[in-house]
């Protein structure tokens, strides 16, 4: 079994999208076409589009982007206008590859972390810390995960040493909770449980965390070998995430019930707004499950993908692969609505793979980062 690099998007289009339009203003710049050879160690910013951007409405209590896939159904999606023209805001090295992708809270706050195993609280406005918090632990993979912020302020950090930090807005260490494997993007639920997956194969839930002390467990499942999810949370508290070759639903601390594909899974599912469960898997097929557990579609992508899907609050399923391709289908039905291509002809690179879930702004413009180090931003109408 193999363990790759599958880096969430960095900051750069992340902050961008949350970003107010009058926070703007220095020197447009020009475009971004590469990154240059230590990109791995950097977290950029990509100025929004001047007039075209719009305030980023907070996630209530939590940020304009508080956690992975922006909310626990991993919709991937923003209200607001991205970046038209990929202009280079700010840029900061960090101490060690950024592979795990970063979170925006309340009041301009970037959390992004380092594989060296330090969080760093970045001004959004400026990119000068804020803070950091050096756990004293380099990462053992490189393996991307996300920070989750909640109401208040607090961090939930999956960090080094199989544990997840909570940290105060100013950077304090407050509590942490051990797991048995590397915990995966941790996701708050409707009622704002914490829920959390490991690279061993287990899920647990816990009461509504607090800054004071470590929230109680309510309860933990052992549901396979290995997972490289993140779970997936519906509105009815029903839990999604991928073990070994399956995608898994369970409440209440149950399972209801398993699909199995064709190979490892190796992505974080997304819910659609109907109840569709999109999943891929090594087979380079990506799969529509029903709340139910009923197979309502198969994809056959044409290539691997480490790029989790995003499923957008109209109905849409954005995929990337390792072609270079983002394909947009319709969540219900499978069929393919639109797709972006022709990179791996355009780049003179080894191989231009969608590495990153896609982010998709108000207009239905995408945005994702390849394994070569570059970020690309299409139009909707490609």
């Amino acid at each position: 079994m193999r363990r790759v690099r599958r880096p969430v998007l960095l900051a750069m289009i992340v902050t961008a999208l949350g970003t107010v339009a009058a926070g703007c203003g220095g020197d447009p710049g020009a475009p971004i076409r590469r990154p240059g050879g230590d990109r791995a160690a950097a977290v950029v910013a990509l100025a929004a589009a001047g007039r075209e951007a719009v305030a980023s409405p907070l996630v209530p209590g939590r940020g304009p982007w508080p956690g992975f896939g922006r909310d626990a159904a991993h919709s991937g999606s923003s209200p607001v206008v991205g970046p038209q023209r990929g202009t280079l805001r700010w840029r900061r090295h960090l101490e060690g590859a950024v592979v795990p992708g970063p979170a925006v809270g309340p009041h301009g706050l970037v959390v992004a972390a380092s594989n060296a195993g330090v969080l760093h609280g970045i001004d959004l406005r400026t990119g000068a810390d804020r803070w950091r918090l050096d756990a004293r632990v380099a990462y053992g993979s490189d393996l991307s995960t996300t920070p989750a912020v909640l109401p208040g302020g607090v961090i939930l950090w999956p960090g080094p040493a199989d544990s997840v930090i909570a940290v105060s807005a100013q950077g304090r260490e407050l509590w942490r909770l051990a797991f048995a494997g590397e915990p995966r993007s941790p996701a708050i639920g409707p009622r704002g449980q914490l829920v959390v997956g490991d690279a061993a194969g287990g899920l647990a839930a816990f009461d509504p965390p607090q800054a004071s002390r470590p929230p109680r467990r309510r309860w933990l499942l052992h549901l396979g070998r290995t997972s490289y999810s993140s779970p997936a949370i519906a509105p009815d508290g029903t839990i999604y995430t991928t073990v070994d070759a399956s995608l898994v639903a369970v409440r209440d601390g149950r399972v209801l019930w398993r699909v199995a594909a064709g190979d490892i899974s190796e992505t974080s599912p997304a819910i659609a707004p109907d109840g569709t469960v999109i999943f891929t898997a090594n087979d380079d097929v990506a799969y529509g499950v029903t709340p139910g557990g009923r197979l309502r579609w198969r994809h056959p992508i044409g290539a691997l993908t480490y790029s989790s899907p995003a499923a957008t609050r109209d109905g849409l399923v954005y995929v990337g692969d390792h072609l270079g391709r983002v394909t947009a289908l319709d969540a219900r039905t499978g069929r393919v609505r639109a797709r972006v291509h022709g990179l791996a002809r355009t780049a003179r690179l080894r191989s231009v793979g969608v590495w990153t879930q896609p982010i998709v702004d108000r207009r239905h413009d995408v945005y994702f980062g390849t394994r070569p180090g570059h970020v690309y931003g299409f139009a909707s109408s490609g």
